[in-house]
This record gives structure tokens, C-alpha cells and sequence, in this order.
């Protein structure tokens, strides 16, 4: 398991810090491409003059880059042409 450690800083609420949080499962990791964020693992807010700061525990998954595919349009009419043909072949 990887982790990163995240800060949000001058928040008015927290609830734009958690609502923040909550919307980086799944996303890449602010500041370090190459990762997603998995789950939050622990939090902890402090509160000052300027509103509220964060400190956030994440899981994270590197992306594999043979996972990710890249289809141009070419590519796409091909593969369209190629699967309405079987379509064909099997309705005969």
C-alpha cells in the first residue's frame, strides 16, 4: 500500500474540506501524476484566523500506463467496421 499526505489550507467550512476529500477518491493525486487516489485513511483539521487547514492520509495506486489505450478516430471506424462484419456473418 502507498500513501500521500495532502494539505488544504484556508478553508471557511469543514465541510469544503471533507467535500474536497470525498472528490479526490478515484481522481489523480493533486501534484504527483501517475496516481489516483484510492481511499482517504485519516484526517485531521486544525482551526485558526484564516478558517480551517488539513492535513489528509491517502491511499493511492500508481496508473499503469499499458492499462490506459488511446483510440483515434481512425482506429475507432476500423474497429466499428470490423465488429458490424461479424454482426453480418453471424445474422446469415
Amino acid at each position: 500500500m502507498e500513501t500521500r499526505l495532502l494539505a488544504y489550507e484556508h478553508a471557511v467550512t469543514v465541510s469544503e474540506i471533507a467535500a474536497w476529500a470525498n472528490n479526490l477518491i478515484g481522481k489523480e493525486v493533486p501534484g504527483d501524476p501517475g496516481y489516483t487516489v484510492v481511499r482517504v485513511i485519516q484526517f485531521q483539521t486544525t482551526s485558526g484566523q484564516s478558517g480551517y487547514d488539513a492535513m489528509i492520509l491517502v491511499e493511492v495506486t500508481e496508473i499503469k500506463p499499458e492499462t490506459q489505450v488511446a483510440l483515434s478516430e481512425a482506429d475507432i471506424e476500423v474497429i466499428e467496421e470490423l465488429t458490424s462484419s461479424i454482426d453480418e456473418t453471424t445474422q446469415n
